[in-house]
């Protein structure tokens, strides 16, 4: 056997730190170097460096590198002890005992024995599930909900039976101390001295981390009564914000598929896997957290998220959006139908109808805006809704990204984008209240038809149904309205082609754009109904018009600025002013 340190160079000498962290962070090469998202703080530009030249890493962003030993300390939750002794299994290096120092030795200890515990603890809740008259209430459950001998196996099922020192009879029995199984969390201190069992009655889960190693417990109920789901407490190795069930099983197939689907319960995880999704992991009975994020971004470019059907499972997707934007994962939400969990879904339809809804999820906020508008709701309705969606859209701290779903919001709530703005800059750092919800109020309500949707809607909108405005459209110079390149696309096909043919039947345009994206906008449009009524539609025409005088107005006016040009500045401006006393009537 050889020493520490001799150990140690040679773990260094046999690894190579861009294959090893390349398991848990999606790399890229960029010259001499590979780089990626950090998996220790949200980043959305990759600012988390591997040089293999030096076998090292380091993060721009957070400042955290060092060798292989660094990364795997950090990225597991280990001691140097631990981090050693994995490599050193890993490249089958053998080491000597007793290399570590009198701290590093205590604090390793400590968290050998709860390792130590929980392997016990597992074993005592399997034998449970398969003792005759114990374990028989358990298996009649577990067969009742379809899950096989071989998934109970595999993933080592157990049961605590309902005893309260049953656990603490078999811990005693192999000389295990109870002090240690309480700070496992598996049995809780009596306030007059002495232990009872935590978890009774239940189906238990075992808790892996990515080293098979067993942190922690789950235990669900046979019944309907609460706490439906118990997991072990937070302890020196567990941590429910951070770990996610079954993650050592499916990293593979989520490495390979670029995907990862997020269940909510462990039952709905073991359905899945039994009936072949291997992409799959499940929070721990809480809701998602940045860290569960931030360790699945390391392996997938997506997440699909399976929410409950209930106001909770939509309110659940709001709550996500932020976590998934700020972390830089993009993200889609599923909601079963009415009275579904992912576990009676494939179970009643298999896996290829859950996969066709796998494949038809929505971005997280339009699935949201989907479920929450539409469009006969009320102005009150909208402002409830706008209310809800300030809070989280003030989390997001990507600004581009931010504009993006405020876009979103006022298009599908019709109100224009400044009062979102707004209203989000009011929001910061103050809840909203009266004056917010009076202000969207107004907001809805106010100045004419033209409000109501978007530029890019109403545009399409009036070259479907009112050709003869295309005349006046096509004149005006639309072009600064846009700058969105499809919409561009759309309006320019649209015009070359009524140029060719004069008017044409709207339907045949979508042949003749080159993009599906413009295909898809202008499918779209087609669906739409008309906005206007006959006599708005030259009202709508002439807010465009003057729209696009408007816009270059403002432009000449700051082009005579910086020309120095004061003379035609100053003419620019009387006619502005000259034009808002006409518009006022005096």
């Amino acid at each position: 056997m050889v020493s520490y340190q001799s150990a140690k160079e040679e773990i260094k000498r046999s690894a190579d730190i861009v294959e090893l962290i390349g398991e848990f962070v999606q790399l890229r090469k960029a010259g001499r170097n590979h780089v990626g998202l950090c998996p220790f703080h949200a980043e959305k530009d990759p600012s988390f460096t591997v040089t293999p030249e030096r076998q090292t890493f380091h993060c721009f962003g957070c400042k955290k590198g060092g060798d292989i030993f660094s990364f795997w300390m950090e990225y597991h939750s280990s001691t140097f002890q631990e981090a050693l002794r994995d490599l050193a299994e890993r490249y089958h290096v053998t080491i000597s005992e007793g290399f570590s120092a009198a701290a590093e030795r205590e604090n390793t200890a400590k968290r050998d024995a709860l390792f130590k515990i929980n392997e016990k603890a597992a074993d005592y809740f399997q034998r449970a599930l398969s003792h005759p008259v114990k374990g028989g209430t358990a298996r009649d459950y577990l067969n009742g909900r379809s899950i096989s001998k071989e998934t109970i196996s595999e993933f080592r099922l157990g049961y605590a039976p309902d005893e309260w020192d049953g656990l603490i009879g078999f811990l005693r029995h192999d000389h295990m101390g109870l002090d240690k199984a309480a700070q496992a969390g598996l049995i809780i201190p009596k306030k007059n001295g002495g232990y009872y069992d935590r978890f009774r009655c239940r189906i238990i889960f075992p808790i892996f981390d990515l080293r098979q190693k067993v942190v922690g417990f789950g235990g669900r109920v046979l019944d309907d009564s609460l706490p439906k789901y118990l997991n072990t407490p937070e302890t020196p190795i567990f941590h429910k914000g951070e770990f996610l069930y079954g993650l050592h099983a499916s990293l593979n197939a989520i490495r390979k598929k670029h995907r990862a689907v997020i269940v909510e319960g462990y039952m709905d995880w073991l359905a899945l896997r039994k009936h072949g999704l291997g992409e799959v992991v499940a929070t721990l009975g809480t809701a998602l957290t940045a860290k569960h994020v931030r360790k699945l971004k390391g392996y997938s470019r997506e997440a699909v998220v399976v929410f409950d059907s209930d106001e909770a499972g939509k309110a659940a997707v709001l709550k996500s959006l932020p976590i998934f934007s700020n972390e830089g994962l993009s993200a889609r939400a599923v909601v079963l139908p009415d009275g579904h969990d992912p576990d009676s879904f494939v179970n009643e339809n298999g896996l290829t109808p859950f996969l066709e809804l796998l494949d038809q999820a929505s971005a997280m906020l339009d699935f949201y805006l989907e479920q929450k508008l539409t469009p006969t709701d009320s102005d009150e309705e909208k402002v409830r809704v706008l209310k809800e969606i300030l809070p989280v859209l003030s989390e997001i701290r990507d600004f581009t990204l931010r504009s993006l779903y405020v876009r979103r919001v006022s298009e599908r709530a019709g109100v224009k984008e400044e009062i979102v703005w707004s209203e989000l800059k009011r929001f910061v750092g103050n809840p909203p209240g009266k004056t917010v919800e009076r202000n969207l109020k107004q907001g809805l309500a106010s100045s004419g038809v033209a409000k109501r949707y978007h530029n890019d809607v109403v545009f399409l909108n009036l070259l479907i149904h009112y050709p003869h405005t295309v005349p006046r459209l096509m004149d005006c110079e639309w072009r600064i309205l846009f700058s969105d390149p499809v919409i561009v696309e759309v309006v320019d096909t649209f015009f070359e082609k009524y140029h060719q043919e004069g008017h044409f039947p709207s339907d045949d345009l979508v042949e003749s754009l080159d993009s599906e994206a413009a295909r898809n906008q202008f499918r779209e449009a087609l669906l739409q109904p008309p906005i206007y009524s006959d006599d708005e539609v030259e009202l709508c025409v002439d807010m465009f018009e003057e729209r696009v005088n408007e816009i270059k107005r403002k432009a000449s006016v700051q082009s005579a600025g910086k020309r120095g040009d004061f003379e035609g500045l100053n003419e620019l401006l009387k006619a502005k002013i000259a034009k808002s006393l006409r518009g006022l009537g005096t």
